[in-house]
């Protein structure tokens, strides 16, 4: 298994951050490009290169990202679950593995 935090912040709301993340977190951490799908974008397509056969991958997302993000590693030939949610019941998770 391999767990990721890829940057998922949209640009726009970096500086809308509580400050102890905003502050602390470097730039290149937070920041997931204009809607905040970058690192996902840039995963999707080489992802099913570095799983095992029956390896699994686990992405934290943003709170909003629950559809976009399963919906481009799906397009990229993978299977993505449907996301798991935090404690607040906010999409936070998505499971990714080899079709």
């Amino acid at each position: 298994m391999s767990v990721s935090n890829p940057p998922y912040i949209s640009r726009a709301l970096i500086d809308q951050l509580s400050p102890e993340v905003r502050d602390h977190d470097p730039l290149p951490a937070l920041d997931g490009g204009e809607d905040g799908l970058d690192a996902y974008r840039a995963l999707a397509p080489v992802l099913q290169k570095h799983l095992a056969p029956h390896g699994l991958a686990a992405l934290e997302i943003g709170f909003d990202q629950g559809i976009s993000v399963p919906h481009l590693f799906n397009a990229a030939g993978l299977k993505a679950d449907p996301p798991l949610a935090d404690l607040a019941q906010n999409p936070r998770c998505v499971l990714v593995r080899q079709q």
